[in-house]
């Protein structure tokens, strides 16, 4: 199983790939407008190990991007052979989005593309529609709200996998350990390395939490204010003296570089390593319950 940082920078890469010598996975999106994405293809490839890239798809939807199909077509037929995989330009995100986003997937392929689609109705007819003609497509991805629930997504999976074992599944957004160890998903994508440093937020794997997922969530903050049960913050945290040490031995981190200049960043760069841990923890525990890794 593959897990690849959305959203990432090139600033976040570079320093994280100084720091430990790993090369990450990416994911770009089309809707992105930051310039970025020609250093990714290019100059800082051999600092990435799998590269693939969504359509910008969420972003039209959500009305944050005026791509167009014929935009996305362009730029694959002449960037296509950078990325391990692309995505449908599937700018129908409801239930009932199917029948706009075989359009696309029908579009994309008679321009000579082999673009993944993406399942957003794991209850009908579209699951059927794309494992029944056995070889043909080698992805799958889950795009749906409804993986929102664990039963939703499970059933998505085995689905596909009784149609047609040999197909890998992407699962987008998805990064929950406790789901992740139970099913044969291939890989999945999450922004939350940025967005969860944003909002002051650490998240470390703590050997002493008895439960399966160890993720402690830790508030940074110059305050101590009310948290969520499920959040500790930093200053009174139970275990701060391993945290310290750990974030001492990783990044060269003190509390203060999480909370004075460039402590978003700080804090970006702990969660990326916190989700690249997490893709290795996933797949370790996978073994030990003979989940394939795909």
């Amino acid at each position: 199983m593959k897990l690849y940082h959305a959203s990432l920078n090139l600033r976040v890469l570079k320093k994280y790939h100084e720091l430990f010598k790993e090369r990450s996975n990416v994911l770009l999106s089309l809707a992105d407008e930051s310039h970025e994405w020609l250093a990714f293809l290019n100059d800082c490839r051999p600092m990435i190990n799998s590269l693939i890239v969504d359509s910008g798809a969420y972003s039209v939807a959500n009305g944050n991007s005026n791509l167009t199909i014929d935009q996305v077509i362009s730029h694959l037929k002449i960037w296509g052979h950078h990325y391990d995989l692309y995505f449908n330009f599937d700018t129908d995100f409801s239930e009932g989005g199917f029948e706009n986003n075989i359009d696309n997937q029908i579009k994309m392929e008679r321009a000579g593309l082999r673009p993944v689609p993406v399942i957003h109705n794991f209850f009908n007819e579209e699951i059927d529609h794309y494992v029944i003609e056995k070889g043909k497509y080698d992805w799958l991805a889950l795009g749906s709200s409804q993986s929102s629930k664990f039963e939703n997504i499970a059933h998505a999976v085995r689905r596909i996998k009784k149609g047609n074992p040999a197909i890998k599944i992407h699962w987008f957004g998805g990064s929950r350990y406790e789901w992740l160890v139970q099913l044969p998903i291939a890989a999945c994508d999450t922004t939350s390395w940025a967005l969860s440093g944003a909002y002051g937020i650490i998240k470390y794997w703590n050997p002493h939490n008895p439960e399966l997922d160890k993720t402690d969530y830790i508030y940074v903050g110059g305050r101590i204010r009310d948290l969520d049960p499920s959040m500790h913050h930093f200053v009174t945290y139970r275990y701060r003296k391993d945290l310290e040490a750990y974030l001492q031995a990783n990044f060269g981190f003190s509390y203060v570089d999480l909370c004075g200049y460039d402590d978003k960043y700080n804090m970006q760069l702990v969660n990326m390593k916190y989700y690249t841990d997490l893709e290795k923890r996933v797949n370790d525990e996978r073994l030990r319950r003979g989940i394939p890794l795909e």
